[in-house]
């Protein structure tokens, strides 16, 4: 029978034990009232007392008997797997993982390993919120719910603003369901519906039939056994391991401040190391992996698959709760690491370049227009209030009907989910779609969809991880001075709207009189710069004039610093003079004062003028 002995009660009783300290049998049960009831204390202390955790203090001089832990490590029962459900992270009837240690309740064990069975904290109350890349649809139900989803404190991709539908009013809190699956199968708008549409089979199959044993094979391992079986699969195929220490870097930065402590800070902040020995016997049978672990491993490129990484997490998670409790304030925060994580995870496999670009978006304000190793498609997506915006498709989710996940060029580079009605494919000729629309946000994300399609003609190998940044940025200023930006007037007493669709910013209307309307102004034509075979312009003038304004620039900036030195030494020598005393007679420089109104060089100095300031003195008086 196994026993139901409560891992948190280690921890409280560590806090009162620690260095082989004693205390009543009374004053242990009650240390366990705010985490259990009293019975559950009641048996806590029964079961370890059995187990032979606690051990009657026999040096004890009262009449009362006192508790403490054993003191020898060896005589403790060494577990063959681990006691706490991998799941729950609770004793009770555990099934052990055909592969490893760790076990599970057969009611606890996940269908999908990616999708925790918990309820996931909602980001209602958080400043930035996630976007919902994937539509939440259940398929036993015809009735779709859609739930804000949850984020970090900054970040990062810059997703927070996509679209989504409001909670309804039956439900009483905001969860998260997350669909992971991955769909290998690409889809484009310019392909035909029936082509894109596969009938589905008739006949059942062998493979049909035996698709109920390789499920339930698949419950045999443990979450973390199964998603490392699938590393390799669902890992980006481009992703070496010196990239993925850096994207995992950036994710680790912005999704660990959740966390205020880990089990390895605690025990060394408050307990000697004999009695860490003693937890770690007691409680856990794998290594217990801290914050800074995960931060070693990371910088030392250990992890060579994403899910690795989420796997060690998993591990994190489950070491936090047993030390801790499943209900402690400490173990909370793990879900919203693991939250986070995750969906960094999903936005790495769909596109790791678009991942990385929009991480490294403060090193270039064109990251949008770079060329991924993975083509997207470009769109046309329309969402309500805006026409057909340029877009690209990041990933296509198949269903009835399909839904798109598009990433808007311009502005903020806002993302909408939309249905495949709201779709079109761009034409080579962008021109018989993209008018003159008297918005600046559209011409914007025209400007920088022409910058994309003409670095699309160049290998994604130079705006790759390991190309040069200089010589990127070059390829941009090139593909920049070749587009046609269109400038717009603004319009006066115009309502203001957001630079792109789906934007959640608003943006305050200036005050403008209503009496006078402001006088046009005059907007000059922009140049179009037409490059020359050696990449110089055409309206660029000569060599040697260029050369000749070049030197008298930099002889007149050689000037204005000469001048600049001479008058600040000039302005030292007047402060200094202020500062010094002076003859009230010669007007040399004073050696002494007469009083507070007269000074003097020299005795002789003095006597001289002794008849003229003696009606003034002050000393005389």
């Amino acid at each position: 029978m196994p026993d139901n002995f409560p891992p948190c009660a280690i921890r409280l009783w560590m806090n009162m034990l620690n260095k082989g300290s004693a205390q009543p049998v009374g004053l242990l049960q009650n240390c366990l009232v705010p985490a259990m009831s009293k019975e559950a204390a009641k048996l806590a202390v029964k079961i370890a007392t059995e187990r032979g955790i606690l051990v009657t203090n026999k040096d004890a001089k009262v009449r009362r008997p006192t508790l403490k832990f054993c003191q020898k490590l060896n005589s403790l029962r060494k577990f063959a797997k681990d006691p706490y459900c991998y799941e729950c992270h609770l004793p009770g009837e555990l099934r052990t993982c055909v592969t490893c240690d760790r076990c599970f309740h057969n009611e606890c064990q996940r269908k999908d390993p990616e999708k925790p069975t918990y309820v996931v904290p909602s980001d209602k109350d958080q400043p930035f919120q996630f976007p919902l890349s994937v539509p939440d649809e259940d398929k036993d139900k015809s009735a779709e719910v859609v739930a804000p989803t949850p984020s970090p404190q900054p970040l990062l991709d810059h997703n927070s603003n996509i679209q989504q539908a409001a909670p309804t009013p039956q439900t009483s809190h905001f969860v998260k369901h997350e669909n992971y699956e991955y769909d290998d199968d690409v889809f484009y708008v310019s392909e035909k519906k029936g082509v894109r549409q596969r009938s589905k089979a008739t006949v059942k199959n062998e493979e049909g039939l035996n698709s109920d044993t390789d499920t339930n094979s698949e419950l045999e391992h443990c979450t973390r056994c199964r998603l490392l079986k699938l590393a390799a699969i669902r890992n980006p195929p481009q992703l070496d391991k010196k990239e993925l220490s850096s994207l995992l870097g950036k994710v680790w930065d912005d999704s660990h401040s959740w966390m205020s402590t880990d089990v390895a800070t605690y025990m060394a902040k408050l307990w000697k190391n004999r009695d860490i020995a003693l937890v770690k016997r007691i409680l856990f049978k794998t290594d217990i992996l801290g914050m800074a672990d995960i931060k070693r491993n990371i910088e030392a490129e250990k992890y060579k698959y994403l899910m690795e990484f989420h796997a060690d997490l998993l591990d994190f998670q489950h070491n936090t709760a047993v030390f801790f409790g499943h209900q402690a304030e400490e173990y909370e925060p793990t879900k919203r690491l693991i939250r986070d994580v995750s969906h960094y995870i999903q936005e790495i496999r769909k596109c790791v370049d678009c991942f990385r670009y929009s991480n490294e978006s403060n090193l270039s304000k064109m990251w949008f227009a770079k060329p991924c190793t993975q083509r997207h498609e470009l769109v046309l997506a329309k969402t309500a209030g805006y026409p057909h915006w340029p877009a690209k498709v990041i990933s296509v989710y198949s269903g009835n009907p399909n839904r798109y996940d598009v990433r808007f060029f311009g502005g903020d580079h806002s993302r909408a989910l939309l249905a495949e009605k709201d779709i079109i494919p761009i034409d080579l000729d962008t021109d018989l779609h993209f008018k003159s629309k008297n918005t600046h946000g559209f011409n914007d994300a025209l400007m920088e969809l022409q910058c994309h399609m003409m670095l699309s003609g160049y290998s994604a190998t130079l705006f790759g991880f390991y190309a040069d940044s200089t010589e990127a940025e070059e390829l941009i200023k090139m593909a920049l001075s070749r587009c046609t930006k269109s400038s717009v007037p603004q319009t006066p007493g115009k309502r203001g709207r957001p630079p792109t669709p789906a934007a959640a910013k608003k943006r305050k209307l200036p005050n403008t009189p209503s009496c006078k309307s402001p006088a046009p102004t005059r907007v000059m034509p922009r140049r179009s710069v037409v490059l020359r075979e050696n990449g110089s312009s055409a309206n660029q003038p000569e060599n040697g004039v260029y050369q000749n304004l070049t030197e008298q620039i930099l002889k007149a900036h050689d000037d204005l610093q000469k001048y600049q030195s001479e008058l600040a030494a000039m302005q030292q020598k007047l402060n200094d003079a202020k500062l010094k005393r002076w003859c009230h007679h010669c007007l040399e420089e004073a050696a002494f004062d007469c009083c507070f109104a007269a000074s003097y060089c020299s005795a002789d100095c003095q006597r001289r003028n002794k008849r003229r300031h003696q009606a003034v003195c002050k000393v005389n008086q």
